[in-house]
């Protein structure tokens, strides 16, 4: 069996060579980035017209918000805006589409399946459902009466819905071969981020529910009755509880006896083929079975609550910087940025308390920024590291000496920037990159 830590070795990029890869982009079997649900009852929802007459710090402040209902409606805002459908692009014959939340090569081994309560929509009854982006449909898996969803309803105090998120390792692997299991941990993240923003926009918070089981949440989803096409199953990944705004405490998991209820429910619909033919990657199999997660106590993280860095810019609707959503892959070479601007983008990485994403508590933030600078204006160009938390002293005495650790002027509390080394390490960045 192979250990998460062995994986991680293995699958790192090296100067003098790149992770077990296809080599080869093999066209005639790439993935269909669409999942559906053939044969399940399909409900259209409705596309915004308006977008919330918000501003862009709105994104990360839940104060002076009114939470919205959690109605059909309000739901197909929430998908969109985190989920859904934002451009079409094309260049020589070819067209791709592009999507509101970030994905590794653009290839979204992410899925979304909702936990929905009695909506009128649905004929009063609540469900399961798989999230169809490409028609902005949901594909009904089950369906349950109101007294079952009551139950769910007392248990956490509050009305709301579930989310839950996958993987389709395949499409990942398809491009990418053995390091394909790192990129759909790293798109789920940005699903889960984007989940929390757009949700904050209707005065919704997320929570992330981290006592369940992978087995849990794939009884919850009806996974476990799916006949998977071969090297396309999808792996649960975790399950986010949706409710309006408040400091109630939330429950982590949800009890043993509506899972099983679950268990026995009929689940409509099989999945869709995404290729012809697959390149089996044991490695990713062993690793993902080696990081199963098993039930856990549930975990509540409080973050410290403090003033963002830069205040708000009126003239920048939070709808519309979400649909201008791109892929940074080429500058001009000649456009700098500000250095508030750039303190900014920063200080919005550090998890906050009453402020998303990251009050979604995913857990304590365990990964700092190491930052090749230049073109920032007022800031020298050179190496700089920037810590997520409180200072870890330790993480200094494992780096050079020759580091010179000097703090950058302007920056207070916990936004801890340092310049390690002057100089021009574009090369340097271009090779790590």
């Amino acid at each position: 069996m192979l250990s998460a830590i062995q994986y991680h070795e293995r699958t790192k990029h090296h100067p003098g060579r790149y992770a077990r890869s296809p080599g080869f982009l093999d066209w005639a079997n790439e993935p269909n980035p669409f999942r559906t649900y053939e044969g399940s009852r399909l409900l259209s929802l409705p596309l915004t017209e308006k977008g919330p007459d918000l501003n862009y710090q709105d994104l990360y402040e839940r104060k002076n918000k009114t939470p919205q209902a959690f109605t059909f409606k309000n739901i197909s805002t929430l998908l969109e805006f985190s989920l859904g459908l934002s451009a079409w692009k094309s260049y020589e014959g070819s067209s791709w589409v592009l999507r509101m939340n970030p994905s590794s090569g653009n290839l979204h081994p992410t899925e979304a399946h909702l936990i929905l309560p009695p909506l009128p929509e649905t004929d009063d009854q609540g469900g399961v459902y798989h999230y169809n982006p490409f028609r902005h449909e949901l594909e009904q898996r089950t369906a349950f009466d109101a007294g079952f969803w009551s139950k769910i309803r007392d248990y956490f105090r509050m009305d709301g819905f579930f989310i839950g998120l996958s993987s389709i390792h395949w499409r990942e692997s398809w491009k990418y071969g053995e390091r394909a299991f790192r990129y759909c941990n790293h798109d789920i993240g940005h699903a889960m981020a984007c989940l929390g923003l757009a949700g904050n926009l209707l005065g919704w918070k997320t929570t992330y529910l981290n006592a369940l089981s992978d087995e849990d949440i794939e009884v919850l989803l009806g996974f476990q009755k799916v006949q998977w096409h071969n090297s396309e199953r999808e792996n649960p990944e975790l399950l986010l509880f949706i409710c309006k705004n408040s400091d109630e405490d939330i429950p982590r998991d949800i009890p043993q006896e509506i899972i099983e209820a679950f268990r026995s429910f009929s689940y409509s619909g099989g999945p869709n083929r995404l290729s012809r033919e697959h390149k089996d990657w044991q490695v990713i199999d062993q690793v993902s079975e080696a990081t199963a997660k098993p039930e856990t106590p549930g975990m509540r993280y409080i973050y410290r609550d403090y003033e963002f860095f830069e205040k708000e810019e009126p003239s920048t609707l939070a709808a519309e910087i979400i649909r201008r959503r791109r892929s940074a892959v080429a500058f001009d070479g000649k456009t700098s940025m500000q250095k508030r601007h750039f303190l900014g983008m920063l200080d919005k990485t550090i998890p906050r308390s009453h402020a998303a994403p990251f009050d979604l508590e995913a857990g304590e933030p365990s990964v700092h920024l190491l930052i090749f600078v230049h073109r920032i204006s007022g800031l020298e160009p050179g190496l700089y590291f920037f810590f997520r938390n409180e200072r870890d002293g330790e993480l200094k005495q494992k780096c050079r000496p020759d580091f010179l650790w000097e703090r950058v002027d302007g920056t207070t509390g916990l936004l801890q920037l340092y310049l390690l080394k002057k100089g021009d390490f574009r090369n340097e960045g271009a090779t790590a990159g």
